[in-house]
């Protein structure tokens, strides 16, 4: 009876995970936008659960904030759109935690944002353009108003 009850419910497991579900690990490099433009990476990793959603968390070094630094981390939902074999167009939201190091800041949580364009250039490897907004990059205590947003380009690689 426990052999036929084991073999149940890993067959249910089997059958509840998507075929196309994927584990992905990425990395960027693009432009940030806080109080001047400058040079930001990231990295990332999240799980693709169909083709239309998934989930992904990402660390952003946002570069220089009023002579500091600034950084964020991020975990978000995903939604994308097929558009054929190759491309798609993608969605996120979520929530970031912003961190910089200005006197009087402090690290603080704020709602992210994103949109992008997808190109898959081979079954394992896709890369992607894409706008994230961050929301405020010091905290309340902080007498600076500035957003953050970032424009890049990511490289991601599916297991």
């Amino acid at each position: 009876m426990k052999e036929i009850l084991s073999a149940v419910v890993l067959s249910a497991l089997f059958v509840a995970a998507p075929v196309s579900a994927q584990v992905y690990v990425g990395a960027g490099l693009g432009i940030a936008n806080t109080d001047s433009s400058e040079f930001s990476w990231k990295i990332l990793g999240g799980y693709q659960h169909d083709r239309h959603w998934g989930i992904e968390a990402a660390y952003t070094d946002l570069g220089s904030y009023r002579g500091s630094s600034a950084d964020s981390l991020s975990l978000a939902l995903t939604g994308t759109l097929p558009l054929d074999r190759r491309w798609a167009l993608m969605a996120k939201a979520g929530v970031a935690s912003n961190r910089t190091r200005v006197a009087g800041s402090s690290d603080h949580a704020d709602a992210l944002v994103g949109i992008g364009v997808a190109y898959a250039v081979s079954r394992r490897f896709g890369l992607r353009l894409e706008y994230e907004q961050y929301g405020r990059v010091a905290g309340p205590g902080s007498p600076f108003n500035d957003r953050a947003d970032n424009l890049a380009l990511v490289g991601k690689v599916s297991f």
